[in-house]
């Protein structure tokens, strides 16, 4: 095991390579040796503590969200303590089955009914029936140990399923392009289980101040240092939003035929694009007759043939705010929308693009792009090129 997690491979590809070579050695002697539950749970700490040791798992983390499906949000691992449980309850299906060849055997055995099995047949009943249901029960009683916690709960708390996209806002998880130690650091914040100052006064109960350390302002906590910092506010926030609008702008520009890079981390934007009947402008101020409050969108699609114009602003707020800063947006630009429309006789939209800053995405953002593909034939390719690729 040290040697996968030794290895340059992405987070997901660690935590699966443990799974298919390292998992197998124990798996085998599941239903012969009759391994004791206090064991297991112990070999699945060394393996944390492996994990920790080489920056793929936070000290203060989850640890049930470790061995959570990344679809829903957690990473994936193979719990020995579970794995144990699926494997002798398919020992005491193949043993109970009603086939003669399996009956003649049972009669010349004396160990048919040894601790292994009678425990399989517990934990099967337990379950009702079937190593599916099995596998279902131990996922189910994970999430929930997950969501029953106190400070670690608060991601899936913000996960409103009428509100938030969840496969979207678990992609990066799915996908699993980062390195251990960024995805490790991710889900620490998203746990709220960084070490702040705020996290060492409150849970830790250390004797330290729990103000930020760089603006001595507000409480030190995850969500201050990646959303709320006023004095990161002026560099490293500005830094990823551009990040975030030159892949976006970077997609615009694949899709309208614009001369671009081959990667998007390349591309640097000029201030106006121009291809055909439609006109691309960065971060640019849109003058009007009227003063109104917002009048400098991140990026501005004017389509002369179909009579639109398309106002794009992008948002990284804290997890929590998404919802609250999508309108937000649309109110900030609703005044430069109708000044617009007058001026250039434009029908005029607002698009927000609202990512929180761990990754919550709204349904609403699929949904805006899904209309106007209807109308617009480069919509779709901006949609395609933003998922071709990874931020």
């Amino acid at each position: 095991m040290r040697l996968v997690l030794g290895t340059e491979l992405s987070a997901k590809n660690k935590i699966q390579a443990v799974g298919s070579f390292a998992v197998p050695v124990l798996r085998y002697s599941f239903g012969i040796v009759n391994w004791h539950q206090k064991e297991l749970q112990k070999l699945d700490r060394k393996t944390r503590k492996l994990l920790t040791i080489h920056g793929q798992h936070k000290p203060k983390a989850d640890v049930d969200r470790l061995y959570d499906p990344r679809k829903q949000g957690g990473r994936g691992l193979m719990q020995l303590e579970a794995a144990h449980e699926v494997e002798i309850t398919k020992l005491v299906e193949y043993v109970d089955r009603k086939d003669p060849l399996i009956q003649v055997v049972r009669t010349h055995q004396y160990n048919t009914d040894s601790a292994v099995l009678e425990t399989a047949r517990c934990l099967e009943t337990e379950v009702q029936t079937g190593t599916r249901k099995m596998k279902d029960s131990i996922v189910a009683k994970t999430k929930e140990r997950w969501h029953g916690k106190r400070m670690h709960r608060q991601l899936p708390s913000n996960l409103d399923e009428k509100m938030v996209d969840i496969e979207q806002s678990y992609r990066w998880l799915k996908s699993g392009d980062n390195k251990g130690e960024t995805e490790s650091t991710i889900v620490a914040a998203q746990d709220q289980a960084i070490s702040t100052n705020y996290f060492k006064n409150t849970i830790l109960k250390e004797e330290m101040e729990s103000k930020c350390r760089l603006c001595k302002q507000h409480e030190e906590t995850s969500d201050h240092l990646t959303s709320g910092c006023p004095i990161l506010a002026k560099n490293e926030y500005l830094m990823r939003h551009d990040k975030v609008c030159t892949h976006l702008h970077y997609s615009i520009c694949k899709a309208l035929g614009n001369e671009t890079t081959d990667k998007w981390y390349t591309h640097m934007p000029k201030p106006v694009y121009e291809e055909g009947d439609v006109t691309t402008l960065w971060n640019q101020a849109v003058y009007t007759d009227r003063e109104v409050r917002g009048n400098s969108p991140d990026i501005i699609i004017k389509n002369k043939k179909e009579k639109t114009c398309t106002l794009i602003d992008v948002a990284i707020p804290a997890d929590r705010n998404v919802v609250q800063k999508e309108a937000e947006k649309k109110l900030k630009y609703k005044s430069l929308c109708i000044e617009i429309q007058r001026m250039w006789n434009l029908k005029c939209t607002i698009i927000p693009i609202i990512i929180g800053a761990t990754g919550i995405v709204r349904r609403s953002l699929r949904k805006t792009f899904d209309r106007f593909t209807t109308k617009d034939s480069y919509t779709w390719n901006i949609t395609h090129n933003m998922e071709s690729t990874s931020v």
